[in-house]
């Protein structure tokens, strides 16, 4: 059993390929999504780019089931009531389809992304078995509010093979929440699809980085040619459960109680209230910034970081002069590396390893506190966490909802891993989002460009951007 031909190091990385511990994850190929008269059809974009993804997907389906991989579809949709649908999803939702229409309300194929609807559902071309799981999700990742890492844990899975759509929004936030919980992963590229061209290559780009950052890349010729060389094994059927019909109903509407407003703010102008907006300070550390830490032993030009600095320390400034919370996070392992992913740790050898500013990226040590400029208070939260998102094994949420906490204005570094990827989880957690764009920054400036016009593609799918001159004055 091979290792798979992949970007930037042969899959997985921990030896052969096994089909008892490999899903295939085929990410929303749902009508509303690659169909004519779904959602993304509504919205103007060419449903050739999402169907794109289609016939490689097919090929490694047929391989995929014969070798006995554990085959997993997803479909990101809400329930009838929109009970789950988050103010800001269905705001955003509304204004990509020019102020009305959007999720939740009727089109060509049934109620936009609403579960039981007809565009809701997969594309004939990739029906799943009756004994393929099928993973039901309101946001854009595919563990948010759902039991996929239950199954995965629970069947021995340790190895995820990704395609559907989109490549930059779904798909990417699927692979950074899998990557965190320590599953190895693998994006295929022409299995994937995008409604952008350059978000598409983009999103490929930023998985190789640091040698795997979130793990690889491959084609599907590639992975076939490791799966084809399998014995058959298929895995046994099992009768599929009937589906209950869904009864529609209507939400009221709900008033507008947002006070201060961003009105540079990019996609839309953003409105919050300053008691349930929280200022998060992401990754502010040693390690990353100081020419003697991690990211300078990568090779990184680490003086790129110090670019958001002054911003951040200006944006710090104005919230603790009005006593509004403030969350500071550190990328940080136990000093035994208890919590590192062998995943993680193989890819990251220097991990707890001896530096310059003491063992790396380990709790209590001089690289891993925060620069001396953004040193937090003792009233404001810390939070360590052992993943690039601030919300994975973390009580950062607990802490925001206590606080009241509906809004978050983001700064901190790498643009692209860390910043990015706490974004995408706070946003399907309903938070509203912006990531102040001046007071973020990345070794690499196209990533930070890139990630910057990933967040407020599609209408803002992933939240708000805006300069610190611009939320100081909405500050004011």
């Amino acid at each position: 059993m091979p290792q798979v031909e992949a970007q930037p190091y042969a899959f997985p990385f921990d030896g052969d390929l096994d089909p008892a511990k490999t899903a295939v994850l085929l990410i929303d190929m749902q009508i509303d999504f690659c169909g004519h008269g779904g959602y993304v059809h509504q919205m103007g974009y060419d449903v050739n780019a999402t169907r794109a993804p289609i016939e490689p997907l097919q090929r490694i389906l047929k391989a995929a089931r014969r070798t006995g991989c554990r085959i997993i579809h997803t479909r990101e949709g809400h329930r009838p009531s929109l009970a789950d649908l988050p103010q800001n999803k269905r705001w955003r939702s509304a204004q990509i389809c020019g102020g009305s229409g959007g999720i939740g309300t009727p089109g060509p194929c049934g109620r936009v992304l609403v579960r039981g609807e007809p565009g809701w559902d997969l594309i004939p071309e990739l029906l799943p078995l009756p004994h393929e799981d099928i993973i039901d999700k309101c946001g854009k990742g595919s563990f948010h509010a759902t039991d996929l890492e239950m199954l995965l844990r629970t069947t021995g899975t340790t190895t995820l093979l990704l395609g559907g759509i989109t490549t930059d929004v779904c798909v990417h936030t699927t692979m950074r929440e899998g990557n965190d919980r320590g599953f190895e992963c693998c994006l295929i590229t022409d299995g994937t699809g995008a409604t952008d061209p350059g978000n598409h290559q983009a999103a490929h780009k930023m998985v190789t980085m640091q040698h795997g950052v979130f793990g690889c890349i491959a084609s599907s010729e590639a992975i076939l040619k490791v799966l084809d060389g399998l014995p058959t094994n298929p895995m046994k059927l099992r009768p599929a459960w009937p589906q209950r019909p869904f009864r529609p109903l209507v939400l009221a509407p709900q008033g507008n109680l947002l006070t201060n407003t961003i009105a540079e703010a990019k996609p839309f102008p953003y409105s919050f209230l300053p008691t349930s907006v929280a200022l998060l300070m992401i990754d502010w550390q040693n390690d990353f910034l100081d020419p003697r830490g991690f990211g300078a032993s990568l090779g990184n030009d680490v003086s790129s970081l110090r670019r958001g600095v002054r911003n951040a320390k200006r944006l710090l400034d104005v919230f603790r002069s009005k006593n509004l919370t403030v969350a500071h996070t550190l990328e940080a392992h136990a000093r035994d590396l208890s919590d590192v992913h062998p995943a993680k740790k193989r890819r990251c050898p220097k991990i707890g390893e001896k530096g310059e500013l003491g063992r790396v990226l380990i709790k209590g040590e001089a690289g891993n506190s925060i620069i001396d400029e953004l040193q937090p208070r003792d009233s404001e939260i810390v939070v360590h966490k052992p993943g690039k998102g601030a919300f994975y094994a973390t009580d950062l949420e607990t802490q925001l909802r206590s606080a009241g906490c509906t809004h978050i204005i983001m700064t901190g570094v790498t643009t692209e891993v860390c910043v990015q990827s706490t974004a995408r989880e706070a946003n399907d957690r309903g938070f509203e989002v912006l990531v102040v764009s001046d007071a973020t920054e990345s070794y690499i400036p196209a990533f930070k460009e890139a990630t910057l016009a990933m967040i407020v593609s599609q209408g803002g799918i992933v939240g708000w951007t805006a300069e610190t001159d611009a939320v100081v004055k909405a500050l004011a």
